[in-house]
């Protein structure tokens, strides 16, 4: 008896053991779950010297074309491969699904348009330092606010310029006020403290220039409602039918104050574009997402941090509060701004840029393409829609439009003819096409240059041609010899001690191909070993030879330069001017 009931007792206890572990483990599993979010300190630091190396150089570039602008250094506290992480999972960054290939994720997940974007693009778009090079891209990082000392209707007047809003008068009230889509966006500027030129550039982002189904007041169960922002109308399904849902009715979880200071329902123009740059500024631009980049990739706290300000936020507040998928929206935006305030006269008034900086950040992501610098020098594109032509002209036959801003071609010579009011470039495309192109749609790609003039040396990235260095440099008649005398065609590769001769000016210039360290065109085993035996002291180089050595750059030759060459011999890792 008193055995059974020791067992019994016995099982009482196995079984409040077993509960005790489960909830031991539930409750660490809970406490892991809290702390693997982690934590970013937060703050910003204002002037170009605030700013890491590799921003400066471009910043100050900018600013000796525009003294009045001021640049932000918005340290997030986030590792970049944190950042990198959180970015590229599945759905929530996307590319049009026209784009080329390497820019859409292998997963194939595509809705309405468009595609999963691949993690090399989104890395390339993430990298701030891709779209500081000139002063158009770097307007993505322009802080978004009101200032009525520069924000003008005829300001207004050029943003919305061919689009459906120029010269348009739209009924406002019972009364039969009317007012222009200029005054109404200026309103809308002063309540919501938004740029209002950012105000508009979002608009015809959002629905296009001649306007889409969520601005005619005419769409199918949804007549009189507007939505100029697409607030609400989220990728599957009718988008269009989702945003004008919010326009009339606005969320279940909303008061009544909400719609009313939201001017929900969006029953008229003035209502939908006014209380839609509320939501977006009370949602994005004043809760610290203050600038094009910020609204795309949401790194920042909940509020507006000005110079020396300092906060901490928690990473499960991060990374989700996008306004859009679209990742190259931020780039587009840019042009757009840039232009309107080029066209309205104030690209020199005092503008604030914010940008941000991560920790632990590598050499600047390149963009994703299968061209290489063998193809020649590589360039972005700059506009949509350009025709790539089979002769330098307008009248010859389009073989490719190329309709992706910042799409990769190959320039083999540059403005190679002028007709037709254009400078024209001889291209190469992804698909292998070879036709002409425009010149003005192309702007260099960032740390892809072939080779520059250092004092008497030519320096040049491994396999650069002797076409693609002379196009590089803007010679246009050279003749390019090895060190023993013998020339060279333009479609040969360069190597360590050949000379350049520029017939222009009588100059000659003894060329240093990075990595190349014996001279023989080629980057191998043999360079490693000569590098090997030089730090060891058995073969000591010098002259061109030994600048060809100094892979890392800084200006001495060390283990760091055998390191690099490893890599770039295996594959991890390239080697750059």
């Amino acid at each position: 008896m008193k055995k059974q009931v020791f067992f019994k007792l016995n099982k009482k206890i196995v079984v409040i053991l077993m509960i005790s572990v489960i909830m031991v483990y539930f409750m660490i599993g809970f406490f892991n779950g809290v702390q693997a979010a982690s934590e970013y300190t937060q703050t910003v630091k204002s002037g170009i010297n605030a700013f890491p190396e590799d921003y400066q150089v471009y910043l100050r570039e900018i600013q000796q074309d525009h003294p009045n602008w001021t640049f932000d250094a918005y340290y997030t506290g986030i590792d970049w491969n944190e950042l990198v992480a959180n970015e590229t999972d599945h759905g929530h960054n996307r590319v049009h699904n026209s784009s080329n290939a390497l820019w859409k994720c292998s997963c194939g997940n595509v809705a309405t348009g468009y595609a999963c974007a691949s993690a090399d693009i989104t890395k390339y778009y993430l990298d701030p330092r891709n779209f500081l090079g000139n002063d158009v891209k770097v307007f993505q990082f322009l802080e978004i606010s009101y200032n009525e000392k520069i924000h003008t209707t005829q300001g207004i007047s050029s943003v919305i310029r061919g689009t459906f809003m120029e010269n348009k008068k739209v009924w406002v009230n019972e009364q039969g006020r009317e007012m222009s889509y200029e005054e109404i966006i200026l309103e809308a500027a002063k309540q919501s403290k938004m740029s209002p030129y950012s105000i508009a550039t979002k608009i015809i982002q959002e629905v296009g220039s001649k306007g889409s189904d969520s601005v005619t007041g005419t769409y199918p169960g949804y007549e009189g409602y507007y939505n100029f922002y697409n607030y609400a109308a989220s990728d599957g399904g009718s988008p269009i039918a989702k945003g004008l849902e919010y326009a009339k009715n606005g969320k279940e979880s909303m008061t009544a104050e909400d719609k009313a200071r939201l001017l929900l329902p969006w029953n008229n123009q003035y209502r939908a574009i006014v209380g839609g740059a509320k939501l977006l500024a009370n949602s994005y631009t004043n809760a610290g997402q203050n600038t094009a980049y910020f609204y795309k990739w949401d790194v920042v706290g909940s509020s507006i941090l000005k110079a020396g300000q300092t906060q901490t936020i928690s990473s499960s507040k991060c990374f989700r509060h996008q306004y859009m998928t679209n990742i190259q929206d931020p780039a587009s935006q840019s042009s757009k701004l840039y232009a309107t305030y080029t066209d309205a006269n104030i690209i020199d008034e005092k503008l604030n840029f914010v940008i941000p900086v991560y920790n632990n950040m590598p050499k600047a992501n390149k963009f994703p393409t299968n061209l290489t610098t063998n193809d020649g020098a590589l360039y972005y594109m700059t506009g949509t829609a350009v025709k790539v032509r089979s002769a330098p002209t307008t009248s010859g036959t389009v073989l490719a439009t190329m309709n992706t801003l910042d799409e990769v071609v190959a320039v083999i010579e540059r403005k190679c003819a002028n007709a037709n009011g254009y400078d024209w470039d001889k291209v190469k495309i992804s698909s292998g096409i070879v036709g002409y192109m425009a010149s003005k749609y192309l702007a260099p790609c960032e740390n892809t240059k072939v080779a520059q003039i250092e004092g008497n040396n030519v320096k040049a990235i491994p396999n650069a041609t002797v076409k693609s260095m002379v196009n590089e440099l803007g010679i246009t008649s050279y003749e390019v010899t090895t060190a023993d005398g013998k020339k060279k065609a333009e479609g040969d590769k360069i190597g360590t001690g050949y000379k350049l001769k520029d017939k222009n000016n009588n100059k000659e210039y003894i060329l240093v191909v990075m990595g190349d360290v014996n001279g023989d065109a080629e980057i191998n085993s043999g360079d490693l070993l000569f590098t090997k035996k030089h730090l060891l002291g058995t073969n000591v180089a010098t002259g061109a030879n030994k600048t060809a050595m100094d892979t890392n750059k800084d200006n001495e030759v060390n283990s760091g330069d055998l390191l690099v060459l490893k890599k770039f011999l295996l594959g991890t890792s390239e080697l750059s001017l």
